[in-house]
């Protein structure tokens, strides 16, 4: 039998409680398991003999389970569930594995023995559908002569209408103001901090609200921003970045505001080690040498040690000190400071490490004296995925960023230059561009073009342009208005 999820505003309010957090986080664990290893393997017997425990437990009380996903939210009897960091990813998990097989959710009646919701799990985690259909898997159910389960189909999400010219204009300027806003903010509390002051940290809190809501309503305003490179003071446009970039993973990943808020904060301040350290080394326009390293080292322990010493400890501090002195500890513990002992990394610190990497070598400051295209860096951090970053967070990263990040200029096939303007989800190749010039010279009035239109079809990307090389100034591309 199957039907479509219902879940009503009043059930959306509803908090899951333990006992169902327990019976998700089970079965999610369990799917995954059975991604790899069949129904008779130790590792999975034992991961479908806690998820039955908590099934029969509530199945009990209850009669009924179901597990919904609603909006990229998951509900458990109808109850939204709260994720830790570790469960917002594995929710992500299987959450893409139920869509890209038309599945919005599953109830399972308490008639139920294990035997048959093994069979289950391992048929959703193995089938391959040329086509997303829950239908499909419903029938192989009736084939398997198992009952009692109900598939519930995908939401049929409202088609969300194209921006107005008008009001794309207005959250371009929006986002303008936001960002620049978040740099001011990051120099004044690095100065505070540099001076041994107590900081106001009243400003950046507000800033990174701002951020959360710009992002909400529109990632690429703000993302594009994150591609303007001539900052005289580089580390603040950075943090700036960086916190972009990591607040854009956090809505993707569905966290709450408090842990965006959390997120944020952290990655405004991941840096501010560097205060500690020379400024001629920080400027130092030549290639470092091993003495310089010993010192630029140094500064994610510094970063710790100046948030809890100048920042008003809280929940916020106490994170951000934690990822500061993190961000450079790579999946396989290397990187730096060197720990005594091996310890996972904190899930924030893992989101910062990567975003933080990728701002740092598109830009070529620092670390790299030349900046390296954007495609190239995310070819090499694919490259070192299973090494240095988390390869979950990797690949949404990449979904968010595309082969074209928002903000790079690129040569059209129609001998056109164009700005990329945001990424299409469904095919990454194709973003929406904006063109600004062509073999006459620059445009006095930018077309905004679809390149996943048919009838763009004509115009493909042939490469990426270093506007430096060609004396094109991209800051002032995208910070106008045309």
């Amino acid at each position: 039998m199957t039907t479509k999820p219902m879940v009503s505003e009043k059930e959306r309010l509803e908090l899951a409680g333990p006992e169902e957090l327990a019976l998700v986080n089970a079965f999610f664990v369990m799917l995954k398991t059975a991604q790899y290893v069949d129904s008779n393997n130790a590792t999975f017997q034992t991961q479908s003999a806690k998820f039955y425990l908590a099934f029969r437990r509530m199945a009990d009380e209850r009669g009924r389970v179901s597990i919904k996903i609603s909006d990229g939210r998951i509900f458990v009897c109808d109850r939204l569930v709260r994720f830790d960091s570790d469960g917002l990813v594995r929710a992500r998990i299987v959450s893409d594995v139920w869509q890209s097989l038309g599945i919005g959710g599953v109830a399972f009646d308490d008639s139920l023995d294990n035997r048959q919701i093994d069979k289950f799990v391992h048929l959703v985690a193995t089938i391959k559908l040329t086509e997303r259909d829950h239908n499909r898997i419903a029938e192989r159910l009736r084939e398997l002569g198992i009952e009692g389960i109900t598939l519930f189909g995908m939401e049929q999400k409202t088609p969300q209408p194209l921006l107005t010219a008008e009001k794309r204009s207005f959250l371009r300027r929006a986002a303008r103001a936001t960002f620049f806003r978040a740099i001011s903010v990051v120099e004044d509390v690095m100065a505070q901090a540099a001076e041994d002051k107590e900081v106001d940290l009243s400003k950046a809190r507000r800033v990174v609200h701002s951020l959360i809501d710009q992002i909400a309503e529109d990632e690429s305003s703000l993302i594009e921003l994150t591609s303007i490179r001539d900052f005289d003071e580089y580390t603040f446009a950075h943090s700036t970045n960086v916190c972009v970039y990591a607040l854009t993973m956090g809505v993707r990943l569905g966290m709450d505001r408090q842990r965006l808020s959390d997120l944020g904060f952290a990655a405004l301040f991941h840096d501010i080690g560097k205060i500690k350290l020379p400024g001629d080394l920080i400027r130092k326009p030549d290639a470092f040498d091993e003495n310089d390293w010993a010192q630029m080292q140094r500064h994610p322990l510094l970063g710790a040690k100046t948030i809890l010493r100048n920042l008003k400890f809280d929940r916020n501090v106490a994170r951000a000190a934690l990822v500061a002195f993190e961000h450079h500890i790579n999946e396989d513990f290397t990187g730096y400071p060197a720990l005594t002992a091996r310890r996972p990394t904190n899930f924030f610190s893992k989101i910062i490490a990567l975003v933080d990497t990728f701002d740092a070598l598109t830009s070529g400051r620092v670390y790299m004296k030349k900046a390296i295209p954007p495609d190239e860096v995310l070819r090499k951090m694919m490259y070192q995925m299973n090494i240095k970053f988390d390869a979950f967070l990797l690949k949404m990263f990449v979904s968010i960023i595309g082969i074209y990040p928002a903000g790079t200029l690129i040569l059209l096939s129609t001998e056109e230059l164009a700005v990329v303007v945001q990424n299409n989800p469904e095919n990454l190749a194709r973003p929406v561009v904006k063109t600004v010039g062509d073999r006459k010279g620059p445009h006095t009035e930018y077309l905004t073009v679809n390149l996943m239109l048919v009838e763009n079809a004509e115009r493909k990307i042939v490469r990426i342009i270093d506007p430096k090389k060609y004396g094109i100034d991209i800051k002032s591309i995208l910070l106008s208005d045309r």
